[in-house]
C-alpha cells in the first residue's frame, strides 16, 4: 500500500461544497485539525486525530468532505451506523472552516439540507460532544439536536461530555 500524503487541508476543487471524502481528505483534516477538535478526540477516545479520522472514514456511511470556495478541504463529517435505524453522527474540521464568513454561511446552509437527507436513512442520529468545544455545541443547537444527558467523567481524560440526539 502506498504512503498517504497530507494535503494540509487542501485540494484543487473550486467552490464551497460537500462531496464524498477520500482517504487523502480525512488525513488532511487530521493533520490540520482545530485544536479544540484535537482536544475533543483525545478526551473522548485517547486516539490521535489520524487514527480517529481513518476510523470514521472506514466506518461511516456516508463520509463527506467539506470543501471551501477556495478549494481547500476544511472538514469532514459522517454517520457510523448503529443498528438499522440509528447512526452516530460526527464532524471534525480545520480552523479555515470558521475563518471565511462566506464558507461558514454556505456550510451552515448545506448542513441543514444534508441533515434532512440523513434522516431518510437514519431516523435517529446521536453522539456525545466535549463540553469545552463551544463551536460544536453551538452548531448542534443550531441543527436542532437535543442535549439529553451530561456525562461528567467521559473517556480516558474523564471530561464533561454532553450526549445529544435528533429524531
Amino acid at each position: 500500500m502506498g504512503r498517504v500524503v497530507s494535503q494540509s487541508c487542501s485540494t484543487d476543487v473550486k467552490g464551497s461544497h460537500q462531496r464524498p471524502a477520500t482517504v487523502r481528505d480525512v488525513v488532511a483534516v487530521a493533520d490540520g485539525m482545530r485544536p479544540e477538535d484535537v482536544a475533543e478526540v483525545k478526551a473522548q477516545s485517547g486516539s490521535s486525530p489520524r487514527e480517529t479520522m481513518l476510523h470514521c472514514f472506514f466506518n461511516s456511511r456516508p463520509c463527506m468532505a467539506m470543501v471551501s470556495r477556495h478549494g481547500n478541504v476544511v472538514g469532514a463529517w459522517g454517520v457510523i451506523p448503529e443498528g438499522t435505524r440509528a447512526g452516530r453522527i460526527w464532524m471534525l474540521g480545520c480552523q479555515a472552516m470558521l475563518d471565511d464568513h462566506g464558507d461558514r454561511r454556505a456550510f451552515l446552509k448545506e448542513s441543514k439540507l444534508q441533515l434532512r437527507k440523513l434522516h431518510a436513512d437514519y431516523p435517529v442520529l446521536f453522539n456525545v460532544v466535549d463540553a469545552r468545544n463551544v463551536v460544536h455545541v453551538r452548531w448542534l443547537k443550531y441543527m436542532g439536536f437535543t442535549f439529553i444527558r451530561k456525562h461528567p467523567n467521559w473517556g480516558p481524560e474523564s471530561r464533561l461530555f454532553y450526549e445529544f440526539v435528533r429524531i
